[in-house]
């Protein structure tokens, strides 16, 4: 049997179905910034280890509906449910991201 992985780039295969990584991000995050990664995953992955993501990005080519590992699902839920809406919830992980990276300017301007 064929081994499924995940496929970069492309054309969606028939099957496959859109997904990102675990990476930090809001919309308007491009594939690439700050490690962040889209690529198509195998229907057989929703249920094992994968599920819908409730994040709000999106790319405008693939449609609402895309999937995360479990653990960033379950991030961004909690988040949601913490701030009360998805858009509430992204200004709030957009100021984490931001206060991240002025601690990390600040050190390594040390």
């Amino acid at each position: 049997m064929k081994k499924l992985r995940q496929l970069y780039g492309g054309r969606r295969p028939k099957t496959y179905l859109p997904a990102h990584n675990h990476v930090a991000h809001v919309p308007g995050f491009g594939h690439g910034t700050n490690g962040f990664r889209r690529f198509w995953i195998p229907p057989e992955w929703v249920g094992r280890g994968w599920a819908k993501c409730p994040c709000g990005w999106r790319a405008y080519s693939w449609g609402d509906t895309h999937y995360a590992m479990t653990p960033h699902v379950k991030h961004w839920r909690d988040l949601i449910k913490k701030h009360g809406s998805v858009e509430a919830a992204q200004r709030a992980e957009g100021r984490r991201i931001d206060r991240y990276f002025h601690r990390l300017r600040e050190r390594l301007a040390a």
